[in-house]
């Protein structure tokens, strides 16, 4: 059996190798994987097309230098698709990038079945796209509870699977003994991008000093490998390349997200992660000016975290642009310790918002069994089905 597997960026290439790792535990025959993607599907045994570094940008205005080499790799991918002519095709978010390549392919051979993963978030800004999902793909896997009525509503195939950050077991968290002695945890999260740690670590780190929390708190700074430089190279500057402890394993990282007081947190995955295990904190962000100022105008929503999103109200503090000061940070903070009627509200919504993106399944065993097989089968492919144990 042949799939070819497109992502975009590090999320959505760790979402596509949880289902293809779930896809291999109910086929009676050998998986050939093609297309593009990272470290994940790497362990998975994909053939690339090439790597998700090569097109891996985020901001209107940051891809521009870039859009000339991410068409030659579209006109290449879709090249190379129509000529292995696999079973199904796995797209899985970043849809400016991988819808534009399931609209290409579909022109070219509309027998070949498309699944996409992760709706594109038409609720939010450029709702016209739901007409792009319509002509690309055969079926959609939505995240969020709310979007399979959306799309829906424009006759697009959709199955709300849950979403993936559901799949993590807080139970395997709860006796990890992650410090010594009895300072509680800080956590910073300054985000996967250099621009993201650029533009806001240092603010955080103002923070930090101001309040003295290094004196108070073990502070605690998850990050992917790739951000390590720049954050040392930061953390030296402020002095504070000793006072905080850096984080890769994903596994250890959970376990301080279980058992820390309080955070301050760039917006993003990350941030419904620290949701997720029922952590305080204050979000924030900073776009490119040119891409801020473009996006006021697009944007349907006024908030970008996904628990404020889900409740319809402003739970999590947003701090966006010059908004993401350390005065703002500051005393979101001291309201978090102070205020405990305001604590509890947040923390309660926070609950009640990560328990609706939970589907009958686990996303990934959805994705797989339920709905690329289902695909699959309807191409009329002979495939003996065993469920999962």
């Amino acid at each position: 059996m042949k799939i070819v597997v497109i992502t975009g960026e590090e999320s959505g290439d760790k979402l596509a190798a949880s289902a293809i790792k779930e896809l291999k535990k109910i086929l009676n025959e050998p998986l050939k994987i093609f297309g593009i993607g990272g470290r994940a599907l790497e362990k998975e045994g994909i053939q690339k097309f090439f790597d998700i570094s090569e097109i891996n940008v985020m901001g209107l205005i940051e891809v521009i230098p870039k859009i000339f080499k991410i068409n030659r790799i579209i006109k290449s991918v879709v090249n190379q698709i129509i000529d292995l002519d696999p079973d199904i095709i796995f797209t899985v978010d970043s849809p400016d990038f991988t819808l534009r390549i399931a609209e290409r392919i579909k022109k070219r051979n509309n027998k070949l079945k498309i699944l996409h993963y992760v709706a594109p978030s038409v609720w939010a800004w450029r709702p016209g796209r739901v007409h792009t999902v319509k002509k690309s793909v055969d079926h959609l896997l939505t995240i969020l509870p709310f979007e399979k009525k959306i799309f829906e509503k424009y006759e697009v195939p959709t199955t709300f699977v849950g979403h993936p950050i559901t799949e993590i077991n807080i139970e395997n968290f709860k006796k990890n003994q992650i410090t010594e002695g009895d300072r509680e945890v800080f956590l910073i999260l300054p985000g996967s991008r250099k621009k993201e740690v650029v533009s806001l670590l240092p603010i955080y780190l103002e923070v930090i000093r101001a309040m003295k929390l290094d004196d108070k708190y073990e502070l605690v700074m998850p990050l992917t490998k790739e951000m390590t430089f720049y954050v040392k190279d930061i953390l030296s500057q402020f002095g504070l390349q000793n006072r905080i402890k850096i984080i890769l394993d994903e596994h250890v990282k959970y376990s301080y997200y279980y058992h820390a007081k309080l955070g301050i947190v760039t917006s993003g995955t990350a941030a419904l992660e620290v949701s997720y295990f029922n952590t305080p904190y204050v979000t924030a962000y900073k776009f490119n000016p040119v891409t801020y100022f473009i996006l006021q105008f697009l944007i349907k929503t006024r908030m970008g975290n996904l628990i404020n999103i889900i409740q319809g109200k402003f739970i999590i503090p947003e701090l966006l642009q010059s908004k993401s000061n350390k005065d703002n940070i500051m005393y979101y903070l001291k309201k978090f310790l102070d205020d405990n009627d305001y604590l509890q509200e947040v923390l309660s919504n926070a609950s009640e918002a990560t328990a609706k993106l939970k589907s009958q399944s686990t996303p990934s065993i959805m994705a797989a069994e339920e709905r690329i097989m289902n695909t699959i089968a309807s191409k009329s492919i002979a495939i003996k089905i065993t469920p999962p144990i």
